[in-house]
């Protein structure tokens, strides 16, 4: 229970931004015993941050406001999309910190995908000076067919959690509104498949 309203509470202040714990539990409509309980261990693992007061009017107090610390981790995230390969490292508010776009040749196997895929994510990590620890998870996103191709499953790649994100909901939208996919920011739908899963 605790960690369903933990990840409610994440998502309300990704959505929303810094609120307070009365605000919190007003809109969650649960105690606020419960939100004090579900925020002290993020504060303390550091994914929360207390990030100033708003007043409340009428009741001469302050509010506590409390925030997502994005510097407690990062998402990794990796697209593919025909022949363009995207991969990038986002904060948990989805702001980019840095992202490659590969060409794959044609006759790309799932192997040389991959191994393509894991440079591109050694070189961003070495880039923004992020250990791999800090790493929340890697999320995929491509179609079903490419996921079965190359062999990726929900599990583990190195010692990241995955998240798998199928593009093709994604594909078809854009199809139906006649608006071209976008195949070089594909790694965003992995990104925010990591904050949404693992959270």
């Amino acid at each position: 229970m605790k960690t369903q309203t933990q990840a409610k509470l994440i998502e309300l202040i990704l959505s929303e931004g810094a609120m307070s714990r009365s605000e919190m539990s007003r809109r969650l409509g649960i105690s606020n015993s419960l939100v004090t309980e579900a925020t002290a261990p993020l504060i303390e693992r550091g994914i929360l941050r207390e990030c100033g007061y708003k007043n409340t009017p009428g009741k001469g107090r302050h509010n506590q406001l409390l925030d997502v610390d994005i510097s407690c981790g990062f998402a990794l995230g990796m697209g593919l999309y025909e022949k363009t390969l995207s991969v990038g490292l986002c904060t948990l508010k989805g702001d980019t910190l840095s992202h490659r776009i590969i060409e794959i040749p044609k006759e790309a196997d799932g192997e040389y995908i991959m191994k393509t895929a894991k440079s591109a994510a050694e070189e961003i990590l070495g880039d923004c000076c992020i250990p791999e620890e800090k790493l929340f998870g890697i999320g995929f996103c491509m179609t079903e067919s490419d996921f079965e191709r190359l062999g990726i499953t929900e599990t583990k790649f190195g010692n990241l959690p995955v998240v798998l994100e199928p593009s093709d909901r994604i594909i078809e939208y854009s199809e139906s509104t006649g608006m071209p996919v976008n195949p070089e920011g594909m790694y965003v739908f992995g990104c925010a498949g990591v904050v949404r899963k693992l959270f």
